[in-house]
């Protein structure tokens, strides 16, 4: 087992984890030129020395640090000589202060960090949308060193198999996302968080993508069960077929919930209710709900104790071939796993459903 770790710029959080099985951290500034998967206002602000100090703690801790620059959109911007340098700039400074690896979504990004920056390991991100295994060696024959496999893929382990046997490079898994299965809304979600994390970009005033999957997933708790996270007791199963890297999502999280998260993987062991180990839903929304008029916070709960066995329906299956509405599995479970509050659910579907049709109108 190796972990990928996002780390809040703590060093409590360092020194809480340092017997773990960790590869690498990760993290980004606030802003930057290039941005990434969330907004600066969900992230901590950190000085440039502060990271510096930071990352040379991880590696006195053995593990590595890995900078996200996973924007899956510039605005055309790195086709300018000025902007270019910028981001070289940026890539100079990682450089200096002893970043292992990057993140990156843009393929030309990729290759201009593998020209001209080579002490640097590139990752492809899962912004990417790495679903096929011809995408996969298009990006290994780039010199990526390592691909985020796209989320929708977590329980196709027919198509993980097949990844594994015909590429190279090295791959891991996002395991804790509570991203809706095959979400319409993520691209788009990206390209927000990366405009809204590049230097002078605008804000976020309403995240529209959180607040539409946040209310399906009250509507209809079977697709928190689609969602493709993989519980710490299963990842024997991505072991038996070669993939031993894990990520963990949740750096706009506390220093507490990250130590918890990561031991629990480590320890492979979920607790009773294991939504307090996904960085959605629970998370999903909070920085948004003090500006939704009426919206409670909900508490979430799926029965660990329901769960032994769920990921075996999966070994031969490939949801992305299926219709959820005749399969109807993730339904069945859902009926014995999530457990909410009925009527404060009602009041934050209210509420989510009266922002976005106001939202709505011209």
């Amino acid at each position: 087992m190796r972990l990928s770790i996002p780390t809040n710029w703590d060093n409590k959080l360092i020194e809480n984890l340092s017997s773990l099985p960790i590869h690498n951290y990760y993290a980004k500034l606030q802003e930057d030129v290039v941005g990434g998967g969330r907004p600066a206002a969900s992230i901590p602000h950190v000085t440039r020395q502060k990271v510096k100090e930071h990352i040379k703690l991880i590696h006195e801790n053995k593990a590595l640090f890995n900078y996200v620059l996973n924007a899956p959109c510039l605005g055309n911007t790195e086709y300018s000589p000025s902007y270019r340098k910028q981001i070289f700039q940026l890539l100079d400074w990682l450089t200096l202060i002893g970043v292992d690896s990057v993140t990156v979504t843009i393929p030309l990004l990729l290759e201009w960090i593998k020209k001209n920056f080579p002490s640097l390991k590139v990752s492809v991100s899962v912004f990417s949308h790495v679903d096929t295994i011809n995408m996969a060696k298009m990006y290994e024959n780039l010199g990526a060193d390592e691909i985020t496999i796209t989320q929708q893929f977590n329980r196709d382990f027919n198509f993980l198999k097949s990844l594994r046997k015909n590429c190279k490079t090295d791959f891991q898994l996002i395991v804790n996302n509570a991203c809706l299965f095959g979400c319409p809304f993520r691209r788009y979600h990206s390209n927000l968080n990366a405009h809204s994390s590049q230097i002078g970009a605008k804000k976020l005033p309403l995240d529209y993508p959180v607040m539409r999957c946040t209310l399906l997933r009250f509507k209809y708790p079977s697709e928190i069960i689609r969602s493709p996270w993989v519980r710490p007791e299963d990842l024997v199963y991505y072991e038996k077929i070669g993939i031993d890297k894990f990520k963990l999502s949740g750096r706009t999280n506390t220093t507490e919930w990250i130590t918890k998260t990561a031991k629990a993987y480590a320890g492979r062991k979920s607790p009773k209710n294991f939504a307090e180990l996904l960085a959605v839903p629970n998370a999903a929304g909070s920085m948004f709900r003090k500006t939704i008029p009426g919206a409670p916070d909900v508490n979430l709960v799926i029965d660990n104790d329901t769960l032994p066995g769920f990921i075996k329906h999966f070994l031969n299956k490939s949801c992305s071939s299926l219709s959820c509405d005749k399969c109807l599995y993730c339904d069945r479970i859902a009926l014995k796993s999530v457990k909410t509050s009925k009527e404060l659910s009602k009041k934050l579907i209210s509420a989510y459903e009266k922002v976005l049709s106001d939202f709505q109108n011209i």
